[in-house]
């Protein structure tokens, strides 16, 4: 039976990683321009591509795939360990106001700084900052409250509401940068080049490699504090690492895409579905399901053109991926409220 779960979740990740790969192929070919099948291997043949068609795959729509499949993968592994050390089925990376601290700091660098500290490129410098900031302040009140997993999810959804009101209160005093930062409140791929792929880059590969070797410990304190201390792990401080990865993570990820909302949330939670709670089975699926997630609701996205109102924007724009990943996750948030308090017998 052991060998049957386990053969279960190699055949899972396998279907898992092509429909991904059939994803990316899908978004290279279609788009505003559908470039054709020949046309598309043609750019692997050098002289022989043609310039636009080699431009629109090499310089928009891959980078930008890779980010949504690299922002996915982050998230997805930052809600596993958020659930896993909070006991809380509807944690997710917003929970530890990394995502709240994130987009603040971009609203307060769009509305304040200068031009030429609010490119493209240096933006997302502000918004990790930001959210490690918010994620040390919930670390340190956390700590003097006693860090416990009751404590760590009520005084992040606690930081995250203050950050939050505070970036309301900015926008509101100063509604005409709201064209500019309201991608960074819904979260969006568009325009995401290769400089993004290498702010991104570093994050994704630290944080996912650290997040997956630290499985075992994940699986340690969901023993218990009392067990997992009788067994010679330091709880408090291991809590306090798996914190620290998953606002890295999360940071890494938001800073680039902004406040992407429930892809922590359905990923890790399909994860468990199939493999159970087993970190070490877990945290790998996460990954896969919610990059799946984020570069499938970003394809969709790229193919929703809407009017939107707003004086600093183009007369039609792309759906931001962020609308796709709320339309996807409510429902989805609801069930498992609803499944939760059942359970409880409320």
């Amino acid at each position: 039976m052991r060998q049957l779960y386990r053969s279960k979740a190699w055949l899972i990740s396998i279907l898992l990683v092509i429909s991904i790969l059939t994803i990316g192929m899908v978004t290279m070919l279609f788009g505003k321009t559908s470039i054709s099948l020949t046309e598309f291997l043609f750019i692997f043949k050098g002289d022989e591509a043609d310039p636009v068609v080699e431009r629109i795959v090499m310089q928009l729509r891959l980078p930008r795939y890779i980010i949504a499949v690299l922002a996915g993968s982050m998230l997805g592994l930052a809600g596993v360990i958020l659930q896993s050390i909070t006991k809380n089925p509807l944690a997710e990376p917003s929970i530890i106001g990394v995502t709240s601290g994130s987009v603040l700091a971009a609203v307060l660098a769009i509305t304040m700084a200068p031009s030429y500290l609010t490119t493209s490129s240096v933006l997302p410098v502000f918004a990790c900052i930001g959210g490690l900031i918010a994620t040390l302040l919930v670390f340190y009140v956390s700590n003097k409250a006693g860090n416990g997993d009751v404590q760590i999810a009520l005084i992040g959804v606690l930081i995250s509401s203050i950050l939050q009101a505070t970036t309301s209160f900015i926008l509101l005093t100063r509604q005409e940068a709201m064209g500019s930062v309201l991608l960074w409140v819904i979260g969006s791929l568009n325009g995401r080049v290769w400089i993004h792929v290498y702010i991104i880059l570093p994050f994704a590969l630290i944080g996912i490699t650290l997040g997956l070797l630290s499985a075992s410990l994940t699986n340690g304190l969901r023993l218990g504090d009392t067990q997992a201390s009788l067994l010679g792990l330091p709880v408090k401080k291991t809590r306090l690492l798996l914190l620290g990865l998953s606002a890295i993570l999360t940071a890494g990820a938001v800073s680039v895409v902004g406040a992407i909302g429930f892809i922590g949330l359905i990923g890790p939670h399909l994860a468990k579905r199939f493999v159970g709670e087993d970190a070490r089975k877990a945290f790998p699926l996460s990954i896969l399901i919610s990059a799946l997630i984020l570069a499938g609701s970003d394809f969709i996205a790229q193919n929703l053109i809407v009017a939107v109102p707003i004086p600093s924007f183009n007369q039609e724009a792309q759906l931001p991926a962020g609308a796709i990943t709320a339309l996807l996750g409510a429902p989805f948030f609801l069930y498992i409220l609803r499944k939760h308090v059942v359970k409880r017998g409320g």
